[in-house]
C-alpha cells in the first residue's frame, strides 16, 4: 500500500469541518449559559385582605406556569380542568378540593404544606374555607401519551 498524502482542499475541507463543529458547540454553550438557570420566586405565606379572587404569575417558562392563587370569603372556582398536569401546594389557610371522575367525587382538604398532584383533563372545583392561598404549578408543552 502507498503512502497516502491528502489533497489540498482535503485538508482545506477537514480544517473548515472541524471549526464549523467548534463554533457550532461555543454557540449553543453560550446560549445556554445567558439564559437564566433559576428564578427565586417570593409567595405571600401570609393571607391579608383583598379580592376574592387573586391570581399572581410568579413564573412563565417554556415549560411550566407557577402561579399564587389566593381566595377569600368562600370563593370557589366552579368546576373546571386544564390539559396538563399539574401540582397544587396549600400556602396559607384552608379550602377544598373537589376531585371528580366517572365513579365518584373525592374531596381533599387544604392545609398549609399539603400538596396534590392532578393529572390533565380532570375536572376539579377548588374552595376556600373560608380563605386559602395555593401554589399552582402547570407543567406546559405536555403531551398526553396513552397510559399503560
Amino acid at each position: 500500500m502507498k503512502n497516502y498524502k491528502p489533497k489540498f482542499w482535503q485538508i482545506i475541507l477537514t480544517y473548515a469541518i472541524v471549526l464549523l463543529l467548534m463554533l457550532i458547540f461555543y454557540s449553543s454553550d453560550s446560549k445556554a449559559q445567558s439564559k437564566e438557570d433559576y428564578k427565586i420566586l417570593d409567595l405571600k405565606t401570609e393571607i391579608g385582605e383583598g379580592k376574592d379572587q387573586e391570581v399572581k404569575i410568579l413564573f412563565e417558562g417554556e415549560r411550566r406556569k407557577i402561579a399564587q392563587l389566593t381566595l377569600r370569603n368562600g370563593k370557589r372556582l366552579e368546576s373546571h380542568s386544564v390539559e396538563e398536569p399539574i401540582v397544587i401546594q396549600c400556602i396559607a389557610g384552608s379550602g377544598e378540593v373537589l376531585i371528580q371522575n366517572d365513579e365518584a367525587e373525592k374531596t381533599i382538604e387544604l392545609l398549609p404544606g399539603k400538596t396534590l398532584t392532578i393529572e390533565g383533563s380532570v375536572l376539579h372545583d377548588v374552595i376556600a374555607r373560608p380563605e386559602v392561598s395555593i401554589l399552582l404549578i402547570r407543567f406546559l408543552d405536555f403531551k398526553n401519551e396513552p397510559k399503560n
